[in-house]
């Protein structure tokens, strides 16, 4: 696969070991980095019930298609039925040993990504859908990354804490301007004067003594005095 680091994995599906034979050749010239394996019909039929979803990356089924998309003795349309049945399934190029168009379009709408007649397929055939079908694994590799990096993305927002209320009674943060002043209309709210007078009240007997004197000796002001008559 051209943006992996590893190489596609390729298998093989064919009782007929001569053709079988034929294309793992010519995939191995064609695809040198990617890794191909070969099973029987009843291998691959095993392989169904074991199969994880990461044992291959792309699956030619060379198989009876039948003659109608109802026909009982195709097996090529019922392992595609099966195949679908699974978790996660390979890309699959179908190599008919007989069919016809509308057993063609069946196995496109069962999954398969292309559909090739066996008697038709030549080695420039096979380069272009196991190419363009490879192209395809990799768009939807790259979509379910993407997928599980938004899924990811949404956890990690999902998760983080949100900002908690203070606790009632708890002292207010600094520079709370609640601490100060009262609410609207609230009668326990104090005037200027009464907050001046405390703090004069609690001065030194002293301090209070000086501060009369200072008022005793200011001159009363002239349009205060009184003028004697007679």
């Amino acid at each position: 696969m051209k943006h992996s680091n590893t190489p596609a994995r390729v298998l093989v599906v064919d009782d007929d070991v001569r053709y079988g034979e034929w294309l793992r050749h010519h995939l191995n010239v064609l695809f040198p980095q990617a890794s191909v394996s070969m099973l029987n019909r009843s291998e691959f039929e095993r392989w169904c019930t074991d199969f994880s979803g990461r044992d291959c990356d792309l699956l030619l089924l060379a198989a009876v298609f039948g003659s109608s998309p109802e026909d009982p003795q195709s097996p090529g349309l019922s392992l595609l039925r099966r195949l679908r049945e699974q978790p996660a399934t390979p890309a699959v190029i179908a190599l008919a040993e007989d069919g016809n168009e509308l057993t063609a379009v069946r196995a496109l709408q069962l999954g398969a990504v292309d559909y090739l007649p066996k008697r038709l397929l030549t080695p420039e055939r096979l380069n272009t859908a196991v190419r363009m079908a490879l192209r395809r694994v990799e768009r939807r590799v790259a979509r379910r990354l993407a997928s599980l990096a938004n899924l990811s993305r949404e956890q990690l927002r999902a998760g983080a804490a949100p900002e908690t209320a203070p606790e009632p009674g708890a002292p207010p943060a600094a520079g709370d301007g609640s601490a100060i002043s009262p609410a609207a209309g609230d009668g326990s709210a104090m005037s200027p004067a009464a907050v001046v007078a405390p703090a004069a009240e609690a001065a030194p007997s002293h301090c209070r003594a000086r501060a009369w004197r200072r008022c005793s000796r200011t001159r009363t002001p002239r349009s205060f005095r009184v003028t004697r008559c007679g």
